[in-house]
């Protein structure tokens, strides 16, 4: 009885660890709109440029863009949050994980190259990919233990 109590705290540990691990997401698309923001309101004139804008509406339309992805990521710090409550509370936690470290899978798709333009770059990259590293470890770890258990 008391492995498995250990065994569920283990879990629930490591389930909000990754909710932790992936706000990293969201924080790096609020950057993106901050910089992008900031672009859009101290534009840079290219002489010769008679576009709208003048040569600024990449940033323009990638303000509400970035702002929107920011929230649609905040639902992967939830989706740990929750497998880590409904472990906590002993209920079943099924596929979230494995729901979660594909969500994230695929948004880190599209946050990679917008932390590629973003200053400190190599941080955000390193922790955009170390939050999805970290997250697939989560969502295998049942069945590594699984393999290592009838081995």
């Amino acid at each position: 009885m008391a492995a498995a109590g250990g065994a569920t705290t283990r879990s629930w540990q490591w389930h909000g660890a990754a909710a932790l691990t992936s706000a990293v997401f969201p924080a790096v698309f609020v950057q993106a709109t901050l910089l992008a923001n900031w672009n859009v309101d101290h534009p840079v004139v290219v002489p010769g440029d008679d576009s709208p804008g003048g040569g600024n509406m990449g940033n323009v339309i990638a303000v509400p863009i970035f702002a929107v992805a920011a929230i649609v990521c905040l639902l992967f710090p939830l989706l740990w949050g929750i497998a880590a409550f409904r472990t906590w509370k002993a209920a079943a936690v099924k596929d979230l994980p494995a729901i979660s470290t594909v969500l994230q899978g695929a948004a880190l798709l599209v946050a990679l190259p917008v932390a590629m333009t973003l200053p400190y770059n190599w941080a955000d990259v390193t922790t955009l990919v170390a939050a999805e590293l970290f997250a697939l470890g989560v969502a295998l770890r049942p069945r590594w233990s699984l393999r290592t258990a009838t081995s």
